[in-house]
């Protein structure tokens, strides 16, 4: 037995020193934020206050406030805010439904844009792409990618997510 354990822990020292700062760091252990699907205003309950909200980003172009709330009125995950979504979330209030398709609740984990819960180069090349204008970002990995929290996705966030992944910073600025 003490002969597994001393060759495990040389194998795990090899491959820290192999991989150095290449080694993938979990995104769990970095602060994530919950949101409750169909809670649009993000009060913690789903209302007709969230139906007025969605109500009228949808048919009367009235923005809301914060990508957080783009990921809640996303009812049926198609990555888009319809009509579609305003009915499903007047079903799910009249109690004519108990469920969304984009289910119960949503966990982004900042620095995690392709949902592996890991903060890797993979992710790092996506904030790059969006940056370089060659790809778009869902509501999920927009708010994933802020890592800075201000409300934009740009060289910062890029900067933070690398500094992450080279274990320069354990945490993100957006982390409480």
């Amino acid at each position: 037995m003490k002969k597994r354990i001393a060759l495990l822990t040389v194998v795990l020292s090899i491959a820290m020193v192999v991989f150095g700062g290449a080694m993938t760091a979990y995104a769990g252990h970095q602060c994530s934020t919950t949101v409750l699907i169909g809670d649009v205003n993000l009060d913690g309950s789903i209302n007709s206050l969230d139906y007025a909200l969605l109500y009228n980003e949808v048919y009367y172009a009235v923005p809301l406030a914060n990508q957080l709330q783009y990921i809640a009125a996303d009812v049926n995950y198609d990555a888009a805010i319809t009509m579609q979504d305003v009915n499903i979330l007047a079903d799910y209030i009249l109690g004519k439904i108990s469920s969304f398709p984009a289910g119960a609740t949503y966990t982004v984990y900042y620095g995690d844009l392709n949902g592996d819960q890991l903060v890797t180069t993979a992710d790092q090349k996506v904030v790059s792409d969006y940056i370089l204008g060659k790809t778009s970002l869902t509501f999920r990995q927009f708010v994933a990618a802020d890592v800075d929290g201000d409300g934009y996705v740009n060289s910062l966030d890029l900067a933070y997510i690398t500094q992450h992944i080279n274990e320069q910073i354990q945490h993100f600025p957006v982390c409480p």
